[in-house]
């Protein structure tokens, strides 16, 4: 029986925006997944091309998969033309849902979607969204991205004589962390913020309490000091995740979750996040509604409650690093 993954031209990427559709990818190589590219359809010769190694290497019995979104949705047509000529299942790995992220109609990703046997969604949030939108196929969840790294030391640090240090990395832009141009921050003395990504707007970026710290390579992130907490925030706002950066994380994994957890980190969420649940369910963590809540919690946190965090996540740190969460959630889907 082949297992086939549809993958696009994913190069030696260097940038965190690829880096989970590589995860997935190296993952299922190892469980016997065979890739398969999926071209651009520019002529009728890339098509009838693409249509014959499909019938070369997928007979009956077989699956296919895709990651969805997928860059030229009418591509998804023919190949589910294929699965249904062939009479085998054709599922998908959700990356990101736009019209959750830009609040707009869902017709078009839920019409696009139903080309699915199953799919893979990222939490019981995003599951609820599909379901509620009328997608009534086979859902597994995946609870958590994984983020591939070699088994190195942790950067975790233990409890600080002074304020505690925590690491977002992502997004720097204005329109997505708006938060972090926040003046208000300075007031906050249990915690300095040190930010690391692309795109920070520095003529906007005149905060105190939030120190940037420049770029890293996703696929070997090597910070230059060791952190207390991994922070999940989005949006416009310290009070509040808001906009629709805010409103995203109400359904996502971020992949900066699980960049904490390889590292060992544990997680301050925001309370009303998807990954919020799994935060308190494994204790490795804990969830704020607002940034002087996030305050007021670091200055009565116990030493043992916080061994009993970095404990519990290292449980997950290997995990995520050798691909367990994308592996148990394909197999999932795929035994339904």
């Amino acid at each position: 029986m082949s297992k086939i993954l549809l993958i696009n031209d994913i190069k030696d990427d260097k940038t965190a925006g690829l880096k989970a559709r590589v995860d997935v990818m190296n993952t299922l190589k190892e469980e016997g997944y065979e890739p398969l590219f999926f071209p651009r359809f520019t002529s009728i010769e890339v098509i009838i091309a693409f249509w014959k190694a499909l019938s070369k290497t997928v007979k009956k019995g077989d699956h296919i998969i895709a990651e969805y979104p997928c860059w030229i949705k009418r591509r998804l047509y023919l190949v589910k033309a294929f699965s249904l000529f062939r009479k085998v299942p054709f599922y998908s790995i959700i990356h990101d849902i736009n019209t959750i992220r830009f609040q707009i109609s869902p017709k078009m990703d839920i019409m696009v979607l139903k080309l699915f046997d199953g799919v893979v969604s990222h939490n019981y949030s995003m599951t609820n969204w599909l379901k509620t939108n009328g997608y009534q196929k086979k859902i597994a969840d995946l609870e958590v991205f994984d983020y591939r790294l070699s088994p190195e030391n942790p950067y975790a640090a233990g409890r600080p004589a002074g304020a505690y240090k925590l690491l977002y990395a992502g997004n720097l832009s204005f329109a997505k962390a708006e938060y972090i141009y926040n003046s208000r921050i300075r007031m906050y003395t249990n915690f300095v913020l040190h930010v690391y990504g692309q795109y920070l707007e520095e003529d906007k970026f005149r905060t105190q309490g939030v120190v940037y710290k420049g770029s890293f390579d996703p696929n070997k992130p090597a910070f230059d000091s060791t952190y207390q907490f991994g922070l999940i925030w989005e949006g416009t706002s310290i009070d509040t995740c808001a906009g629709d950066y805010g409103h995203y994380i109400r359904f996502n994994n971020p992949h900066k979750f699980s960049l904490y957890i390889a590292l060992g980190l544990p997680v301050i969420a925001w309370k009303d996040a998807a990954v919020a649940r799994f935060v308190t369910d494994n204790n490795i963590g804990f969830v704020v509604e607002s940034f002087e809540q996030l305050n007021s919690m670091l200055g009565v946190l116990k030493p043992e409650t916080y061994q009993e965090y970095a404990a519990n996540v290292a449980r997950f740190s290997m995990k995520v690093r050798k691909g367990h969460f994308i592996k148990t959630a394909v197999s999932k889907l795929i035994n339904a």
